[in-house]
This record gives C-alpha cells, structure tokens and sequence, in this order.
C-alpha cells in the first residue's frame, strides 16, 4: 500500500542542496516544488532488478569504488573516466597519483598492447630494429617512460613480442601486492588478483594462447583492455560495482551476499532526504544507540553532500554501557567531525530498565525549545517515541529505520499521520566498513592484552632456576636473541592459538 500524501503545506520548496559530482545527471536538474511524500515508497525495493537490462527502474544508485579502481589498473583510458556518468576524473587522479597503482596500470597497457598488434610490432622489431620505446603507434613511449621512472625497466636488446610479454607478466605477478590495500578490504583478493595474472603466462605457449582468445572477441573484455577473463555474455563487467561483484563472486563459486556495500540510496530517496534538511533552519539528529546500527547511520551522514551536512545543527548520541563498541569509534572514525556531536553514556538506576529513550526525549525537547531546532532526524526503530514525535506537532520528524527491527504498527502510525520515514538499510555502508573492522580489531586487542601478559626475559630467568642450569648473563642474552625473539603465533583451522618456538 503505498503512502498517503501530505497535505501541500502553506508554503512549497526546492531543496538547497548543490548535488554531489558523483550523482548522475537525471538528479542535477530535477526540481522539488511538490507535494513531499513519506519516504518508504522511495526506499530499495526487496526485489532486485535484472542488472542486465539497464532499463529496468531501479530505485538505488550504483557505486563505482571497486570498477574505477579496476578500470585505472588494467589500463582503460583516460577519457573514459571523464565521459562516465558520474564522472570519475578525480578517481582517475588520485590512483594516478600513486605509483604502485600507477606501475600496475602501465604494465597493463603495454601487454594489452603487445597482445593486440602482435605482427605488427613482431615487424618493427625484426626489420626496422625498433625498441618498445620507439614505436608510438602501437605503444605510447610516455607509458614505458614513466615506467622506467617508477623502477621498471622493460629494455630487451633482442626484442621478442613473447618475451617482453612474458617479462610484463613477471613484473605484475611480483608487484600486484603492492595494490592489494587500494581495494576494499570486504572484497576476496584471492579473487580479483586473478584478473591479472596471465594463464601459464611466464611460457610462450600460454602467452600466445591468451593472445588467441583476447583476439577472437576483444569485445568481451572491458573496455578492450587485456584481463584474465574466460566468461561471456556478461556485458560490460565494469559496469558498476554491483554487477562486477556479482560476476566475479558468481566465477568463483561464491555469492557476494552485502549489497549494500556496493548500493547507495536511490536519487529519489537522497532527493527528499535533502529537501527535508534543505527547508529546515536547524535540523537536529538523535540516535538511540542501543536501537540502531553505527555503520548505517555513518553510510546515511556520508551520502550527505557539503551543504546538506552544514544544515545539520548537532548530532546527539544516546548511548550506554549495553551497546557496541563501535559507536565510541564511530565518534573517532572522521564521519561526525564536521558537526558539532555529543556522546552521551545513560547510565542505568535499574540493570533491566534503560534510561535511554527518556534521556532522548527530554534533551530533544530542550534542544527544540531553547535551541530553536525544527527539524529531527530520529534513529531509531523503537516505537516508544511515538509519543516524542506527537508531542511536538509543529516539529519536522524524519525517522530512520531499520527493515528488520521496525515493528508494522510504527510504520503504519507514521504513513497514516504523514511523517516522514526512510529505512536507514539503503544507504551505501561501502565507505564506513571501516567502522566493524577498528571496532572488531579493538575488542580483540583488549582481550588479548588481558589474556597475554608476561615478560619473557622474567619467564627465562626462573626456567633457568628450576631447571638448575648455568647461564651467564651474555649466554641468556644470546639464547633470548636466538630463540625467544623468534617465538610465533600458529592459528590452527579450529581457531585455536598456540605459541610456538624454534
């Protein structure tokens, strides 16, 4: 059932917002001057549409982390990034900025090269006594300079098509680690350096096979560009990270199963989402974080464009010694700095009664009251502030919730009393992951540093005594530079650790 509409209010608006770079075209000039709607009919759909007909309505947008970095490593050009929607000239600058990446590119572009005009370069070589350096018209001599400058030197005196080939794939194969921490650390490594390693490609019978399977539907690759792929009528494997993950998960046996790491909220949803900030004076946020997720509500702040985000007076967190560590990193991690945040721990009168939700309630409306806030972004999924978002009628509410914690009746009471509503699972948590990962590693390190804690030079020293040895002080200092420096952590397939010396 879709949403009623809100009656047209006294006064119509367009948002302020300037739209990101990264948004596509269709958003840079639609106009806001309607009648605003609840938000859940633009919220991802549960069906997914087909990705292979790219006219089918799809209510997210995709990102392009993942396909940007892979089309600058394996050599797309240039233009093609400029001429994208969105454009992805800044991606293009800031890989090229960096030399790893930009060794991995180059490399790349010379064997798509050599494989693409092999006789033609096979007679430079042979008649014309031309180097790779010195044929412009099939290698760009810029390319091989730039190399040469990043410390690869690719100079043959007998030059052979195969040979450089098979050198090209040595260097990638040895250096690629070096791009490894370019890519996300959600996606398998063990499945994208495949790409670009060459089948049997360090043998002259693997390079020419892969050059007779590249040449007999060039098509088939991104953009033409060479890459360890066998399967076919896929399309453009590049087209978005969405479908590149997909495909390549799918080759591998596997599901990538998050989308929303590689799914940002629709432009319809990121549009009135921006109109609702965009016609408030002050717009306050307040999460109740023991009913929410920290890397949503981090993916929902990092869709927000400059302007949007200067709109926003405060962030409130209410929090307590019951939830995740990760809203403590959430506060370290750069995503509230630019706004002005309050982390506020409730502690408990009761260990089975949370103070929570009123503290919530009360401070909002103090901040409504003597702040001069009329706009809330509320976070939560709990129905409890039912009667915060009826008490104050003249206040704009936007609740964010989650699919699968928000309860019908809430959703109903809020479509029925037309407040706005989004579900706060749509927006694209690619960029916050982080957020688990420093939260997970800290949680770990502190158990760790409580169940690991002993000197080995002390544990020595009594070793020695029980076991009514000599031991001068240099021959200790010998054994513990020897042995004990070289002790190791060996992690069996159970998970279960042991401390291991030589």
């Amino acid at each position: 059932m879709m949403p009623k509409h809100i009656d047209q209010p006294s006064h119509s608006y367009q948002t302020s917002a300037l739209p990101d770079k990264q948004q596509s075209q269709n958003r840079q000039t639609r106009k806001f001057n309607h009648t605003f709607h609840t938000l859940q009919d633009l919220s991802l759909p549960k069906e997914q549409p087909d990705l292979q007909q790219p006219d089918a309505p799809m209510r997210f947008n995709h990102t392009y982390t993942l396909v940007s970095l892979m089309m600058y490593l394996i050599g797309v050009e240039e233009r093609h990034f400029t001429e994208h929607i969105p454009d992805l000239g800044d991606s293009f600058q800031r890989y090229q900025a960096n030399a790893c990446a930009r060794v991995i590119r180059n490399l790349c572009i010379i064997r798509t090269a050599l494989q693409r005009n092999c006789k033609d370069i096979s007679y430079e070589f042979q008649y014309n006594l031309k180097s790779i350096a010195s044929i412009p018209a099939y290698v760009d001599p810029d390319v091989v300079r730039q190399l040469y400058t990043d410390g690869v030197s690719l100079h043959k005196s007998k030059p052979a098509v195969d040979d450089y080939v098979i050198l090209i794939n040595q260097e990638i194969s040895n250096r690629l680690q070096t791009v490894q921490p370019l890519f996300p650390e959600w996606i398998k490594w063990a499945y994208v350096r495949p790409l670009f390693i060459m089948p049997n490609g360090f043998k002259p019978e693997g390079v020419k096979a892969a050059r007779a399977d590249y040449n007999a539907d060039r098509n088939r690759f991104p953009f033409q560009c060479y890459i360890n792929w066998d399967e076919n009528n896929c399309g453009n494997l590049l087209h978005s990270d969405d479908k590149f993950t997909r495909l390549l998960y799918t080759k591998n046996n596997d599901c990538f199963e998050d989308r929303s790491l590689v799914r940002g909220a629709g432009d319809r949803l990121l549009d009135d989402l921006y109109a609702f900030i965009g016609q408030s004076r002050k717009t306050l946020v307040v999460v109740d974080c023991e009913n929410s997720n920290p890397i949503k509500l981090a993916a929902a702040l990092s869709s927000l464009n400059r302007l949007q985000r200067s709109l926003i007076h405060k962030i409130m967190l209410f929090d307590s010694d019951y939830t995740t560590a990760a809203w403590k990193v959430l506060t370290q991690s750069g995503f509230t700095e630019e706004f002005e945040t309050e982390h506020i721990v409730v502690k408990r009168l009761n260990e089975r009664k949370s103070q929570v939700d009123m503290t919530l309630a009360a401070s909002t409306c103090r901040e409504v009251y003597t702040n001069g806030v009329d706009s809330v972004i509320l976070v939560s999924s709990d129905s409890d502030y039912w009667a915060l978002i009826q008490s104050l009628p003249g206040i704009h509410f936007l609740t964010m919730v989650e699919r699968h914690k928000a309860g019908q009746h809430i959703i109903s009471a809020l479509e029925e009393n037309h407040y706005h509503y989004c579900y706060i699972d749509d927006f694209c948590t690619g960029a916050s992951y982080a957020i688990k990962t420093r939260t997970l590693l800290g949680e770990m390190q502190d158990r760790l540093d409580a169940i690991v804690d002993f000197n080995v030079k002390e544990m020595l020293d009594e070793v020695v005594g029980s076991t009514w040895l000599r031991m001068s002080p240099k021959e200790k200092e010998m054994f513990y530079d020897r042995h004990l420096k070289k002790m190791q952590l060996k992690i069996e397939p159970d998970g279960q650790v042991k401390i291991t010396l030589e």
